[in-house]
């Protein structure tokens, strides 16, 4: 019986030593899959950290710095000395925050280079802004009186106040001393709608990738960035031909 009972205790221990062996290799495997996914996650979050193209078939077009659109100014707004050299096309829409920030960007450019730079404002009022197009007409009704520039910039100031005011530029056109009655006529006229919508024209038929705003071009070149050095860079290198 004793032997018996050892032979048992034997074969018992062989079984759960076999179970074991089979546990560690199934826990082997397990930790082999996991350190995998680790590693394929270590270096998926490389490519995002390195801004590494995806597959993505809707990733938005970049732009071309090479490609040159010829704009014509078509009567549009001139900031600057008329016959500068460099020519910096802005299109904008006057309820969009970006084109607000960018103002200050025109701004300095002018400043630094109030001999050599031009700037053709171009309007592209988006389709969900629903007082863009009429702040546009008021902008350009200003410029008729010579006051765009000041008219301009008040607008983006006070932009997210045209949501609830539409016709808020009829007390900026007041503050200014614009004729009223003039300014009311180009604001209604045939002509001044008639530049906006050539003027969104020029843009959706220009040829460039993305349609988005503020867009701008540097002598038909669009720049890769929205900063002061980039539009530098891009003004000396043609300054220099």
């Amino acid at each position: 019986m004793f032997n018996n009972f050892i032979k048992g205790t034997a074969f018992l221990f062989l079984v759960a030593s076999f179970s074991f062996c089979g546990v560690e290799e199934e826990l082997k495997k397990i930790n082999s899959k996991l350190d995998d996914i680790g590693k394929r996650l270590t270096t998926l979050e490389k490519k995002v950290g390195s801004g590494a193209p995806s597959n993505n078939k809707n990733q938005k077009p970049k732009a071309d710095p090479n490609a040159v659109y010829n704009i014509p100014v078509s009567n549009s707004v001139v900031l600057g000395n008329p016959n500068a050299k460099v020519t910096i096309t802005k299109w904008t829409d006057f309820q969009w925050p970006y084109c607000a920030k960018s103002v200050s960007l025109i701004d300095e450019i002018l400043e630094k280079y109030p001999n050599d730079v031009k700037v053709v404002i171009k309007n592209f009022p988006l389709s969900f802004h629903k007082q863009a197009y009429k702040a546009a007409q008021y902008a350009l009704a200003a410029h008729k009186q010579g006051k765009y520039k000041d008219m301009y910039h008040k607008i983006m100031e006070n932009f997210r106040q045209l949501k609830a005011n539409e016709d808020l530029p009829l007390e900026y056109a007041r503050d200014l001393g614009l004729d009223m009655n003039q300014f009311i006529r180009d604001f209604e006229s045939p002509e001044t709608k008639s530049q906006i919508d050539l003027e969104i024209k020029q843009l959706r038929e220009s040829g460039i990738p993305r349609l988005a705003v503020p867009k701008f071009l540097v002598q038909g070149k669009e720049p890769q960035g929205r900063d002061i050095a980039t539009f530098s860079a891009m003004i000396d290198a043609e300054l220099k031909k």
